[in-house]
């Protein structure tokens, strides 16, 4: 059912919901769309899969142990994390759009950029090669 007051933006149960996976209403598509490519979207995304270790540092951090030994063993959990977070990156994006019915290739703006910069380098370069 349909209202006039439909939100576009999720409040915070939505939002919680939405971070662990969950459908957002169709009316809210846009804001999916901005936040999943939009500007800042790699920023979100990396502060989002870090928060998950919180707890793990919080616990690392109350050891009964020397600083240097508590901030090489945070470094030891967060590289890494950071590292398959970075890779799975594009993998969980695509997941994202397909779980809000969205096309599961959209592209941020920087990458569009990119691409377009590509088809035209490559049409300059390859131009008179076409039969």
């Amino acid at each position: 059912m349909s209202t006039s007051t439909e939100r576009s933006t999720p409040n915070l149960v939505q939002r919680m919901k939405y971070l662990m996976g969950m459908r957002l209403p169709d009316s809210m598509r846009d804001w999916v769309i901005r936040d999943a490519t939009g500007p800042g979207h790699n920023r979100r995304y990396f502060t989002r899969g870090a928060m998950m270790f919180l707890p793990f540092v919080v616990v690392a951090l109350l050891l009964p142990s020397p600083l240097w030994v508590k901030l090489a063993l945070v470094a030891m959990m967060l590289l890494p994390a950071i590292v398959f977070i970075g890779g799975m990156r594009s993998i969980y994006l695509q997941e994202l759009l397909a779980d809000n019915d969205l096309d599961p290739h959209i592209e941020s703006g920087a990458q569009l950029r990119e691409h377009e910069r590509r088809a035209t380098v490559y049409a300059a370069k390859y131009r008179h090669r076409a039969a």
